[in-house]
């Protein structure tokens, strides 16, 4: 029975703090079993998450992008969609997965980008879909390293 109460109260925590995300266009980030989640939601409700997996596998495996529009629908890379950010007038795609080099190239690519962004634009099957202004203090103290949020071979 101890056991699962650990898991359950971590469970909980993450729960609980993804929902107090009240204060638009500020990172936040939330760790847990073996995951490092930073996330932002802009004044229209939308939600971007990078997740980390720098623990819960071997290599890193679960590492990704969420993007859920404030409608409910998952728009998150996947294969019907093909998620991309506008960053200081470069776009970044986002892979769907890592562990392959395009993937990973791209994902380095737009790591190092969103680690400065103070604006980024995203784009779901090339339609602009939603805009996020982070505070530069959050940007800089949520995404200031993010070198363990890759795949490990």
């Amino acid at each position: 029975m101890k056991r699962f109460i650990k898991p359950f109260v971590i469970s909980a925590t993450l729960l609980a703090a993804s929902n107090a995300n009240a204060i638009p266009n500020i990172w936040v980030s939330e760790f847990g079993q073996g995951f490092l989640v930073n996330s932002i939601q802009n004044e229209q409700g939308d939600t971007f998450t990078i997740n980390c997996d720098i623990g819960y596998s071997e290599n890193g495996e679960l590492t990704k992008v969420d993007f859920n529009h404030a409608s409910g629908e998952d728009l998150s890379p996947s294969d019907s969609n093909t998620l991309e950010l506008l960053i200081d007038g470069n776009a970044y795609w986002i892979p769907e997965n890592l562990g392959w080099r395009n993937g990973d190239n791209a994902w380095y690519s737009f790591r190092e980008a969103i680690q400065a962004a103070e604006q980024f634009d995203v784009y779901v099957n090339q339609k602009k879909v939603s805009s996020f202004s982070p505070s530069l203090q959050s940007t800089k103290k949520v995404l200031g390293d993010l070198s363990d949020c890759e795949y490990r071979y």
